[in-house]
């Protein structure tokens, strides 16, 4: 019996997991191109431009080859996509998103990824890719058939927190933020889908810096936390990943909706940082 949309992205999500260990044979050239092709194809936020990069771990270069990883382990795979950008509006928050949706297609076809994007040296990376100083490296991640049964990447998941996630009723608010959600939002299975789905998005150290404020026909977005390293605040990078779990389960689940960044007043909270908001086309809250 197929799976059901809803099915699908909810079994691609629950499969995603930060692989820190791999196979060392290469991967199939036609599966290694069909990704690198989703997130070149994946929809955006912003008009940034970006170049999704897939390189070997040879061609990667000495500079970088076997990257810091989170908790100082060093991650070997035989191959890496890159993400580069063109600095515009918003360009941090559609490069999560973008990367990704990138991502849940590896996932989809049996791959592993892991984010890294904090542990390289970025203008040493920008030159072994050819790019000139217009170009910002955002993100890159390993790309691979896990190694089966790892300590490793048990041991890390663990260090990582990726059990240790907030409910739901910390992160999703109504009207305003801290202010509980309703019954007729909790008793709402495939809204509650859709949340499910982007409490389990990925972020640095599994911190989940984003919130979100429900309305009657819009999602709120924004962030509590800031975490900068060249320029860059990478909890916008985590908000967009959130934002791409959200989207992508929700037009899974017959949702229909689009993303719109910008500021606005975040009601309920001083100091969050506004990222964005979900215009619901087809459901009132």
């Amino acid at each position: 019996m197929e799976k059901s949309d809803s099915m699908k992205i909810q079994d691609i999500i629950s499969r995603r997991i930060s692989v820190r260990t791999y196979q060392p044979e290469p991967t199939s050239p036609d599966d290694l191109e069909a990704v690198r092709r989703a997130g070149e194809q994946a929809e955006a936020l912003s008009d940034a431009d970006m170049q999704f990069h897939l390189r070997t771990d040879a061609q990667m270069g000495s500079e970088i080859k076997g990257i810091i990883g989170d908790y100082g382990k060093t991650i070997h795979a035989p191959h890496y996509i890159v993400l580069a950008s063109r600095e515009r509006e918003g360009y941090l928050t559609d490069a999560g998103f973008r990367f990704e949706q990138m991502v849940l297609d590896a996932t989809e076809r049996g791959l592993g990824t892991c984010w890294v994007g904090l542990m390289f040296k970025e203008a040493s990376l920008r030159s072994t890719l050819g790019l000139d100083g217009s170009w910002r490296i955002i993100v890159l991640s390993p790309i691979g058939r896990p190694l089966k049964n790892s300590l490793t990447n048990r041991m890390l998941r663990t260090l990582a927190g990726s059990k240790g996630r907030k409910p739901i009723d910390q992160l999703f608010f109504w009207q305003r933020h801290g202010e509980m959600l309703p019954a007729n939002v909790t008793s709402d299975q495939h809204l509650m889908q859709v949340l499910e789905a982007t409490r389990w998005s990925p972020s640095w150290m599994n911190k989940q810096p984003w919130r979100f404020v429900l309305l009657d026909r819009e999602i709120l977005v924004y962030k509590l936390q800031h975490q900068e390293r060249e320029g860059k605040d990478y909890n916008r990078l985590d908000c967009g990943i959130a934002m791409c779990h959200l989207h992508v389960t929700a037009r899974a689940v017959g949702i229909k909706g689009r993303f719109e960044l910008g500021s606005f007043e975040v009601p309920g909270i001083s100091g969050a940082e506004p990222i964005g908001k979900y215009v619901l086309e087809n459901k009132v809250l």
